[in-house]
């Protein structure tokens, strides 16, 4: 216990710029003083063990924000993020077997997570290519092996297959022999010996809708839908958003220096983006191209949710799922279902979201 506490203290020290003042995400209102900030912070640390991340995006330096208030978010976030992990390992409702019986692996390995969408006729990204250890594990026909891919034309995505948050993502282009990652030209020897470097998913490109493409054309600006499974394998979408890239960025990820928008019932995005802490704080526009959020209506956005809480029915041993939904001109095509997504984004745009606590 006391070698956990002295790495928890440790931790503190490394964490104490949270302790001091940040930029506010609501400039308009009045702030509390550091000591009250200070007061909020160590409380949590005493309480939880930890500091919170987002207690800025969450708005708790607000003078008017009680700790009954604040008692009304899911803090802390590392705390909540550990106990997702437990529940997608062993989801109570379904696992009463013996030994731990995670549908974890679904989601976390991208290649497992599309021979499982393709098998069940979900609409998701061909894979062209999936490298591991360093060899070709699977190609599809048209490009046959890792030296086929350079051969042809092609508009492609590649990501490691245990990525998260954008890390190691990249636009592949082949065009009459010029190969262009990112929109810079390069060689296939360059690209090969990235894709050696990890395990890599090459897949199709995705085209989204225009009204997608109007707020960043330079990548696929997707939804995070999230779900959550009861004990009776009911499943409940909640906390709905979109997430915008910044212009010249290859993937929209919020840890990326993307803007995450909440969406209403309606399937309209609401008046404030949301940068992550050190990109930014909020706009009412996009940075880049001064599309106003307030109102923005998104294509496909009640099939996008429809088809992630079936799908979910589906995958009956994971918990609860952040789902990465791209928008194309004929409809949803889901990307990636994350077992480890963030309360943090949901919080930020959408505000306390205490009401979810008891199917957790």
């Amino acid at each position: 216990m006391l070698h956990s506490l002295i790495l928890k203290l440790k931790w503190l020290v490394s964490c104490r710029k949270l302790l001091g003042r940040q930029a506010s995400y609501y400039p308009e209102a009045a702030h509390k003083s550091r000591l009250r900030i200070v007061h909020d912070q160590l409380r949590f640390f005493f309480k939880y063990g930890y500091l919170e991340e987002y207690y800025y995006p969450y708005g708790f330096d607000r003078a008017e924000m009680t700790r009954t208030q604040m008692g009304e978010y899911i803090v802390p976030y590392r705390a909540f993020l550990y106990r997702v992990d437990q529940l997608n390992f062993q989801n109570p409702g379904f696992d009463a077997y013996e030994g731990r019986m995670t549908g974890r692996v679904l989601n976390q390995d991208k290649f497992y997570f599309f021979l499982f969408l393709r098998q069940l006729g979900y609409p998701t990204p061909r894979v062209l290519l999936y490298v591991r250890g360093g060899k070709d594990l699977y190609a599809d026909p048209s490009v046959s092996s890792l030296e086929g891919l350079f051969s042809t034309d092609l508009d492609a995505f590649a990501k490691p297959v245990g990525g998260m948050m954008g890390a190691g993502g990249f636009r592949l282009q082949v065009r009459h022999g010029e190969i262009r990652v990112d929109g810079n030209v390069t060689t296939a020897e360059s690209v090969a010996a990235r894709l050696v470097s990890a395990d890599y998913l090459v897949q199709d490109y995705v085209v989204q809708h225009e009204r997608l493409s109007a707020l960043c054309p330079s990548c696929v600006n997707t939804l995070r839908l999230h779900t959550v499974m009861d004990r009776n394998g009911e499943v409940h979408a909640f906390g709905p958003l979109l997430r915008i890239g910044r212009v010249g960025n290859a993937v929209d990820n919020w840890a990326k220096g993307g803007v995450i928008v909440g969406i209403d019932k309606s399937g309209r995005l609401l008046d404030r983006g949301v940068m992550k802490p050190g990109y930014g704080t909020v706009t009412v526009e996009h940075p880049d191209t001064h599309v106003v959020f307030a109102g923005y209506e998104l294509p496909f956005y009640h099939e996008a949710e429809a088809m992630v809480v079936s799908l979910h029915k589906l995958m009956y041993r994971n918990h609860s799922i952040g789902w990465d939904v791209a928008i194309t001109p004929r409809g949803p095509i889901i990307i990636e279902g994350n077992d480890r997504w963030e309360i943090s984004m949901i919080q930020a745009v959408h505000g306390p979201m205490g009401q979810i606590k008891r199917y957790f």
